[in-house]
């Protein structure tokens, strides 16, 4: 009986420890879940998600702290940066449906896609530069 009830105990231990590993990552970024600066935006940019686009797909920003806002035309999608803003993610689901976060953006080029399987492969990908 004893032994049941330790096999039993380090079986949960064991579950708890495996939720614990999948839990908690927002953004699939190793640094954790991404933090909005704080002010106000200097600008807003706004992105519409459609099945398999972005529009507009290239974008001129300034520097600073922009508001970004995904909408969705249709389907399932999301807005991750590629190696920069790690963590930012944002999630559509729907016609119509949006998303919004700070960003503070710094000169440079910021390369933006859906990290959905296949989403990316088929277009839907753009750019964000900032002077």
């Amino acid at each position: 009986m004893r032994s049941r009830l330790v096999r039993a105990v380090a079986g949960i231990a064991a579950m708890v420890v495996v939720l614990a590993a999948c839990g908690g990552d927002d953004g699939g970024s190793s640094s954790g879940a991404y933090i909005q600066p704080k002010g106000p935006a200097v600008a807003s940019i706004a992105i519409e998600a459609g099945n398999f686009y972005f529009k507009p797909n290239q974008i001129d920003a300034q520097a600073g702290i922009n508001e970004i806002k995904l909408t969705s035309a249709g389907g399932l999608h999301d807005l991750v940066f590629s190696g920069k803003l790690p963590g930012f993610q944002l999630e559509v689901s729907g016609s119509g449906d949006s998303d919004e976060l700070k960003a503070d953006l710094k000169p440079g080029k910021y390369t933006f896609y859906c990290s959905i399987p296949g989403h990316r492969a088929q277009g839907m990908e753009g750019t964000i530069t900032v002077k």
